[in-house]
């Protein structure tokens, strides 16, 4: 009796362990592709193309549809939900990038940029907020 349960025990908690590392693996290649998108946006600045910064949009977009992989489970002490939390930004995120790239297709390189370093202080600002940094 006593091995049974050690063994259910055991093999639960490899499978909560693997759950916990695909979630893991998630969160990293969705941050990679935000940090990739966002970097085309930027290429698209410094060459002044119109056509890498609608990439780098389009990818920004697709990717921060996804929030559910930067969460935390469940809500703090203090009452906090972060899942909530992370889809406001996200969509914030998004409604932004379409603002970088108007700005850019109407020739405003200073509004588009500005519009830049506000979808930057989003993404600080949730990951000072939602990952603890």
């Amino acid at each position: 009796m006593k091995k049974t349960v050690l063994a259910l025990l055991v093999a639960s908690s490899a499978l909560f362990a693997q759950e916990v590392e695909v979630r893991n693996l998630d969160r990293m290649k969705n941050m990679q592709n935000m940090e990739t998108a966002l970097s085309m946006i930027q290429k698209g600045f410094l060459f002044d193309n119109i056509h890498v910064v609608t990439n780098g949009v389009k990818d920004l977009k697709v990717t921060a549809l996804h929030t559910e992989s930067f969460i935390k489970e469940g809500v703090t002490k203090e009452g906090f939900n972060t899942l909530v939390y992370a889809h406001q930004q996200a969509e914030d995120i998004s409604e932004l990038a379409d603002r970088v790239l108007t700005a850019f297709e109407k020739g405003d390189r200073y509004s588009a940029a500005n519009n830049y370093l506000q979808i930057l202080s989003k993404c600080l600002s949730c990951h000072q907020t939602v990952r603890s940094w």
